[in-house]
């Protein structure tokens, strides 16, 4: 098993090409179009991702010579995901927290189990995963968590100093420990 390569520090890279059952891609399209987005959608419910797509492949670009032409026989489903921790944990959690939403993409996918059957599931997205090639990660070291506090902060900061304009240097200080006195 080659997980190393799907990982940078604390971070898991899935990737997962799944074939789409003939006759089911418009049906599929109008499903992912009808996903909610931001704190709806329900990938936000997956405390440990950091970014994710889910996207139909229709055709693969043809990229010139000397590559060789691919053609695909049918169109594909790609689920791609950076999260923190293992891939096992983040299986998981999909079948916890979005299981049927994730049915309602894969579910248009060849052989399918759905996420009721946690091993069928898991063995599916493995049989299915493709080790990834290049995966940057910003930072590493950080996990959603520390991402979420970071920004949260850096809204602090900015609303501080938006307020902070104009005032003296007691002024200032009082302010800044009173809006940052909690912060190590």
């Amino acid at each position: 098993m080659a997980e190393y390569r799907n990982r940078v520090g604390g971070v898991y890279a899935l990737t997962v090409f799944t074939p789409i059952l003939p006759g089911h891609e418009d049906e599929l399209r109008a499903h992912l179009d009808a996903l909610p987005v931001g704190e709806q959608s329900p990938l936000a419910r997956l405390d440990q991702l950091h970014l994710s797509r889910i996207h139909i492949f229709d055709e693969l670009v043809d990229q010139g010579a000397p590559h060789r032409r691919e053609t695909l026989k049918r169109h594909h489903l790609l689920f791609t995901s950076t999260v923190d921790g293992d891939l096992d944990p983040y299986l998981e959690a999909i079948c916890e927290r979005i299981g049927a939403q994730a049915d309602g993409w894969w579910g248009h996918c060849a052989g399918y189990p759905g996420t009721f059957d946690r091993a069928a599931f898991k063995r599916y997205i493995r049989a299915h995963k493709v080790d990834t090639g290049l995966l940057a990660v910003a930072n590493p070291g950080a996990t959603v968590e520390d991402v979420r506090e970071s920004l949260a902060l850096r809204e602090r900061v900015v609303d501080f100093a938006a307020g902070a304009q104009g005032l003296d240097a007691s002024a200032l200080r009082e302010r800044f420990l009173a809006a940052f006195g909690d912060v190590r």
